[in-house]
């Protein structure tokens, strides 16, 4: 009898761990600060056509701030290349800027990163679940 009581509380404690032990695949949607240096160019849904080509590259000088340029090109406006700042709050919210200096059209963006990886990038409307923009990473 002790013993079918001894193997029941082991048998409870390994159900116990095993559960505990699971993750969750929301693991994945985390901002990696490390992660973000580099370029990333814009995906766009099948059958848009002509989208044309946006690249943020990323040059960190710290894990939550640095400089990007934005490269855009499409047939109609051809190539086009700005820079700005940008800041990351350890949440993952995302805030590109002109430079304090800069003089040119004040091209502002403010999202929140939802999915960060060695390959891909999120980003979503701030606060909200809404995607705005998927990324690959080129480089």
């Amino acid at each position: 009898m002790k013993k079918m009581k001894v193997w029941r509380i082991a048998f409870v404690m390994l159900a116990a761990f095993s559960l505990a032990s699971c993750s969750s695949d929301d693991d994945n949607d985390v901002y990696e600060a490390a992660q973000l240096s580099g370029t990333w160019q814009k995906v766009y849904d099948e059958g848009v056509a002509d989208a044309g080509t946006v690249q943020y590259t990323f040059h960190p000088q710290s894990a939550n701030n640095g400089t990007v340029d934005i490269f855009t090109s499409d047939w109609a406006a051809g190539d086009t290349t700005v820079y700005r700042i940008y800041t990351v709050s350890d949440a993952g919210r995302l805030h590109i800027s002109p430079k304090p200096d800069d003089t040119s059209v004040a091209l502002t963006v403010d999202c929140d990163i939802r999915r960060l990886t060695s390959t891909q990038m999120i980003w979503n409307k701030p606060g909200t679940n809404e995607e705005i923009s998927r990324f690959k990473k080129v480089k």
